[in-house]
């Protein structure tokens, strides 16, 4: 991994790079503890330093680690967020409760990614933060900002059209 950065100021480049063999690995090691992957933990270690390039002349040297690493830790946590929001249903396998009623349509990742792609926007994210992240309703519920009952009523429509589908061959 080799930090990338285009500026003429000289000065700035030597402390980045200071900064990034001094932290790197360390930077690197927290994102990827948080991220649970190295190609996101890469990225994440890469936009961490340029956003310290960024900010450089705001930077305490004596406390250039502790924010360095907060920088980090922020970024991070946000793309966690982030992945939570939006997910990618390429990059999970669906995991649904045992016993749940639509756990049949979800078995085969085509048919649950064309049963997903499907439903309306408001029905899909909620299905996706239950089925999907495994998140309980009231987690759901506190992630988008909505009352448990809108959850319990999303996921009751999103069953009922899943299997309508299912049944049509529509998927």
């Amino acid at each position: 991994m080799e930090l990338k950065h285009s500026t003429s100021d000289a000065p700035t480049e030597d402390r980045l790079t200071e900064l990034y063999r001094a932290y790197g690995p360390l930077i690197y090691a927290r994102c990827r503890r948080l991220l649970g992957d190295s190609a996101a933990a890469e990225d994440a270690t890469q936009e961490t330093f340029m956003r310290v390039h960024r900010h450089l002349d705001k930077a305490d040297q004596r406390e250039a680690l502790a924010w360095i690493y907060r920088i980090a830790t922020n970024y991070c946590l946000n793309e966690i967020r982030n992945r939570k929001r939006r997910p990618d249903l390429r990059d999970q396998v669906p995991e649904l409760p045992a016993g749940a009623d639509v756990t049949q349509l979800f078995a085969d990742r085509d048919l649950a990614e064309r049963i997903v792609e499907r439903a309306p926007e408001k029905l899909r994210v909620v299905a996706w933060l239950h089925y999907v992240d495994g998140l309980d309703q009231g987690e759901v519920a506190r992630v988008l900002d909505i009352s448990r009952r809108t959850v319990v009523n999303r996921l009751a429509e999103f069953a009922a059209n899943a299997r309508k589908f299912a049944q049509r061959g529509d998927v």
